[in-house]
């Protein structure tokens, strides 16, 4: 393990950065799982069941998300405007699909048109899908390389950022999302909505490995430099380690029926697979493909230690309770859900 990772501002910012990253994708990871099997299932009330059983944590759980674009500006402010001028367009799909998940919340159940709910449950859907999706191809990009110069500035197309391998990361981000909102749906429903999710979690579990598996085999024809990390810091292994024992764990708890356990699989999964591609691209944060002295580093594209330190200070101050948060919001509405009630 590089020693800088834990004796320097930067290095621990790298840490923070991936402890957001897994926060977001543990908890509106199994929001975006979820709400991808909206469409799967022609009943009202079943749809009904899919809401609910996210409603009341779903708008929290995007605070890490808040939390880590707030980290990323503050402490990797070169690597924010690179992405942010050349991912754009994504960028703003996935935040118009983010909003357009949220009116769905609100405005679903306002009229008493079968219309009117399908036209919602299919902008619900997207708002599912096209985020899971291209988080995943966003990652890929950074990760596998952009056309980005000396000054960070992205010479590029959205269309650009469509290549085989970033695509491929996406497909894997959507089974990883799926495997989780199905484990998260088995802990919390009951019936029909049940069963889907049952059916889900095998798709996503096998979906995951095979696209995963694809996704492997072209890296390592295209991009063997993601793979040499692992020959020089041996104690990286724990993070696709952990991803393959999740797997297992996953497997064998839904073979097994012990439902209630599933999403410890998935959480190791979601942990891993996040670890593995962190590990995989340190230190650095963002590749150029037009020279490789032109990539963004966590050093290169760091803030001033004083800006670190005060963001340190005030993240370790303020994270506890986000923390302490989260996990009494998901006490309060522990159990099954049903289709009664509703959002607010």
């Amino acid at each position: 393990m590089p020693a800088e990772l834990f004796t320097t501002l930067e290095g621990i910012w790298f840490l923070l950065s991936g402890f957001f990253l897994i926060g977001y994708a543990l908890t509106d990871g199994f929001d975006l799982g979820s709400g991808i099997l909206t469409i799967f299932t022609k009943k009202d009330e079943n749809r009904r069941v899919l809401y609910n059983a996210v409603a009341p944590v779903w708008d929290g759980n995007e605070v890490w998300l808040i939390a880590g674009g707030g980290m990323l500006f503050a402490a990797f402010p070169i690597v924010y405007a690179s992405a942010f001028s050349g991912f754009y367009f994504a960028i703003l799909i996935v935040l118009w699909a983010l909003i357009g998940r949220a009116v769905a919340f609100e405005y679903r159940n306002k009229k008493e048109s079968s219309l009117w709910r399908k036209t919602w449950d299919w902008i619900y859907w997207i708002g599912n899908i096209v985020p899971a999706f291209l988080f995943g191809v966003a990652v890929g990009n950074a990760v596998i390389g952009v056309p980005i110069d000396q000054q960070g500035v992205y010479h590029g197309t959205f269309f650009t950022l469509l290549r085989p391998a970033p695509v491929l990361i996406g497909i894997v981000g959507v089974f990883m999302f799926l495997m989780h909102g199905a484990a998260y749906l088995l802990r919390k429903t009951e019936g029909e909505v049940f069963e889907l999710a049952k059916k889900a979690a095998y798709i996503g579990f096998f979906g995951y490995v095979i696209s995963l598996a694809i996704t492997d085999f072209l890296l390592v024809i295209t991009s063997p430099y993601l793979y040499s990390n692992y020959f020089k810091y041996p104690l990286f292994w724990i993070a696709p380690i952990m991803m393959i024992v999740g797997l297992i764990l996953y497997f064998k708890f839904l073979s097994s029926e012990k439902f209630d356990k599933v999403i410890i699989g998935s959480s190791l999964v979601t942990i891993g697979t996040i670890l593995t591609i962190a590990f995989a691209t340190y230190p650095v944060l963002m590749r150029s493909t037009i020279n490789p002295e032109y990539n963004l580093t966590i050093f290169n594209s760091a803030s001033s230690h004083i800006t670190l330190t005060v963001m340190l200070v005030a993240t370790l101050t303020l994270m506890p309770i986000v923390i302490f948060y989260t996990i009494y919001v998901y006490r309060v509405f522990k159990g099954k859900v049903s289709t009664e009630g509703g959002y607010h």
